[in-house]
């Protein structure tokens, strides 16, 4: 490969856009140019001042983009055009583009200069992208590092590379370390913000989420009591905004009776979920657990806000209520869960803007609790992990309870059986409806799809024969 002067390959590779490619290369050559070497290994600017007795001058640092100037024309931002191949999942190109890119900035400016950290950005995205997990760790933690030394150690412009960084942790298999990283993008958050200000908003909303996914119920539950406390110190509290914090709050109570995986008898699911402390727990509400009536008043709140809210339309509102009965179902409370479904039928029949019969045709599940995986061989007796499945035909009661299952195809045949009829005898379903009644429903299916590992053949005729042998 030839480089010219400035460290660039002499010809721009094929694909690329050439004139935003030659406008980039000539702007770094010029910028490298003014940072000439003069007699004796000096900068040209300092040796000139050196002979008229004077003070050299320092560059006054410009972004590279507008450096460019009116020269770049209508090709916009070479970065831009770099994230947008990115987009299209041309990430080699990216990469090919971002790295003399990167090496130009830092030469005409320096190491920690703040027009690094959208490219550094990029470059980690087009390495995630080719599944270079540890080099795109690498590329948002130097983002991360290069943000703090510009801005300040807790500025909150690093928070999008640090959200990076633990996607990318979590992509390498460090839960933990990706959870630190996302306690402390909320840290940084906080303190750029305080605890009330809606900025702070997206931040909470992102780690409640994440506690959530990691079924640390009670952490997100403060979360979004957390967020409900800001919509109400700026005014907006019962609005549409709210919302979300609403359902979230909702649900991290329904997961706590109704966990997403198959808790044994003998284990209690509160126990499984922990709220953080320390630095992290930067929440200032109560925490309320297993907490029927609050989760309760929150979707009737949900309810209220919508039929206030004239821009919402009958779809939105009749929804709200659906997710009402939905909640007295899975407690059980049949007959307020019934009388809410036939009024949101009877909604639907009579604004015509959903097909009632159709809509309720079906069972509908709203709760499965996933069992664990088969336990796999030693790892020298096992092969390469494949999918196998389980498929089940039932009965949905009109209280949405699962009865008379039967399995009617599975592979490997007897893997998963037992395991996939004891979580759906848990299981709970929205009732199918007919002229607005629940009513049964048969030949219902479940599949259900799970990752095993076979156990390698050649052990199996080695256990053979040293039976044989015996």
């Amino acid at each position: 490969m030839h480089l010219n002067a400035a460290g660039f390959e002499a010809e721009p590779r094929a694909g690329w856009r050439q004139p935003a490619f030659v406008i980039v290369l000539a702007v770094m050559a010029l910028l490298f140019a003014g940072r000439g070497w003069g007699d004796g290994g000096q900068p040209a600017s300092e040796a000139a001042s050196e002979d008229l007795g004077t003070a050299p001058t320092p560059l006054s640092p410009q972004p590279i983009e507008e450096a460019l100037g009116e020269s770049l024309g209508d090709t916009g931002s070479p970065l831009d055009a770099v994230a947008v191949d990115i987009e299209n999942a041309e990430y080699e190109k990216a990469e090919a583009f971002l790295a003399p890119y990167l090496r130009a900035v830092e030469g005409a400016r320096h190491r920690y200069h703040p027009d690094l950290v959208r490219p550094l950005l990029l470059l980690g995205d087009a390495q995630f992208g080719q599944g270079d997990f540890p080099g795109a760790l690498d590329s948002y933690s130097q983002a991360v590092q290069v943000s703090r030394v510009s801005d300040g150690l807790f500025t909150p412009n690093q928070v999008e590379a640090v959200y990076r960084q633990s996607e990318a942790l979590q992509r390498l298999g460090d839960g933990e370390a990706a959870t630190r990283r996302e306690e402390y993008a909320y840290e940084v958050l906080s303190r750029a913000y305080g605890t009330e200000d809606e900025a702070m908003l997206p931040g909470v909303f992102r780690l409640a989420r994440w506690y959530k996914d990691a079924y640390n119920i009670f952490a997100a539950r403060a979360l979004y009591q957390q967020a409900l406390k800001i919509y109400g110190a700026n005014g907006k509290a019962g609005t549409p905004r709210a919302i979300p914090a609403l359902q979230g709050l909702a649900e991290t109570y329904r997961m706590e009776r109704f966990p997403p995986f198959y808790v044994d008898d003998r284990e209690s699911p509160s126990l499984l979920a922990s709220r953080p402390s320390g630095r992290f727990a930067n929440y200032d509400v109560p925490l309320q657990i297993n907490s029927f009536p609050v989760a309760e008043r929150a979707l009737q709140e949900v309810i209220r806000i919508r039929q206030q809210d004239a821009s919402t339309g009958p779809t939105p509102v009749s929804e709200a209520i659906l997710d009402l009965a939905d909640w007295h179902l899975m407690w059980e409370h049949f007959r307020k869960a019934h009388t809410l479904y036939e009024h949101v039928y009877d909604r639907f029949e009579k604004v015509g803007n959903v097909d009632a019969a159709t809509y309720f045709a079906e069972p509908v599940l709203l709760h499965f609790a996933a069992p664990k995986n088969p336990r796999p061989p030693p790892v020298e007796e096992r092969e390469e992990q494949t999918e196998g499945f389980v498929e089940v035909q039932f009965q949905v009661s009109t209280n949405g309870s699962v009865r008379d299952m039967e399995v009617v195809a599975s592979e490997p045949e007897g893997l998963m059986d037992f395991p996939v009829r004891r979580s759906l005898r848990s299981a709970r379903y929205r009732p199918a409806m007919v002229d607005g009644k629940a009513t049964p429903y048969e030949g219902e299916i479940y599949r259900h799809e799970f990752q095993y590992f076979p156990r390698s053949e050649k052990t199996d005729e080695d256990d053979e024969d040293k039976e044989e042998d015996a």
